[in-house]
């Protein structure tokens, strides 16, 4: 499970670099690397692909894939997302990917993420802007406990790209004690990151040389409810999302 939303957040200081944005077609991720679609995620300011490993290679990366502009989609800015090396299905014909094929987060920037076709190991999905902005693409890999993770990040206005991957089944939440990972894109390289749920810190990591974290910590006794979880580098840069802390299991 994956539960993301990123919001700008008004008090924040102006970053000291901003992060740069991609107007035209652009290309990254590794060819011949093979994956499965897990999560795909959407709010006002961010898109977010996840994948996990394939048995359909050994070669695990980054998915290739391509960011083309549309013209003409009847929207202020558009653009074509196909990934290469990737399926819904894995190969034993389950599902790896149980979302939905369309998202619409209903804010001022994003609106709409959809699946369009998937083909030959090729999953090709169009954006739709409500204002003409360029986003920030931003391509990583990650270990979620055993599992290897890649993600393909799209974030818009300058926010900083944050999600929370949780092994709990219960939906939209997690309880209190669940082990969580943090990933974000978009930081200060090598800065401090501080880690707040409802305004508390819970955790401090580190950000890579690329300007990326990961970093796992445990969901602290809370009150149940819905939380807003941020990432903060102390250089402008806040990635947010939420989190519902449900009450902690009972043994039988």
């Amino acid at each position: 499970m994956l539960v993301l939303l990123l919001l700008a957040v008004s008090c924040a200081p102006p970053p000291t670099t901003q992060l740069p944005v991609t107007c035209g077609a652009t290309t990254g991720g590794h060819a011949g690397a093979e994956t499965q679609l897990r999560f795909v995620e959407a709010s006002d300011t961010e898109i977010v692909l996840t994948f996990g490993a394939s048995s359909a290679s050994n070669v695990f990366d980054v998915p290739a894939f391509e960011l083309t502009p549309l013209e003409g989609a009847g929207s202020p800015r558009a653009y074509r997302l196909k990934v290469s090396g990737s399926s819904t299905l894995n190969p034993d014909g389950t599902a790896s990917y149980r979302g939905l094929k369309g998202l619409e987060p209903g804010g001022r920037t994003v609106r709409a993420i959809d699946l369009i076709d998937e083909a030959a190991r090729v999953v090709t999905f169009t954006v739709a802007l409500e204002r003409d902005v360029c986003p920030f693409v931003a391509a990583k890999v990650y270990q979620y406990g055993k599992s290897p993770r890649a993600q393909i990040a799209l974030t818009f206005g300058g926010a900083s790209a944050l999600t929370i991957e949780t092994i709990s089944d219960a939906v939209g939440g997690a309880p209190i004690g669940t082990p969580v990972q943090g990933s974000g894109a978009g930081y200060e390289p090598s800065s401090n990151i501080r880690i707040t749920i409802g305004g508390r810190l819970v955790w401090d990591t580190t950000a890579n040389a690329d300007g990326t974290f990961d970093s796992g910590f445990w969901i602290p006794d809370r009150e149940p409810g819905l939380y807003t979880v941020t990432a903060t580098d102390g250089h402008g840069h806040v990635g947010t999302t939420t989190l519902r802390v449900m009450a902690q299991r009972t043994k039988k």
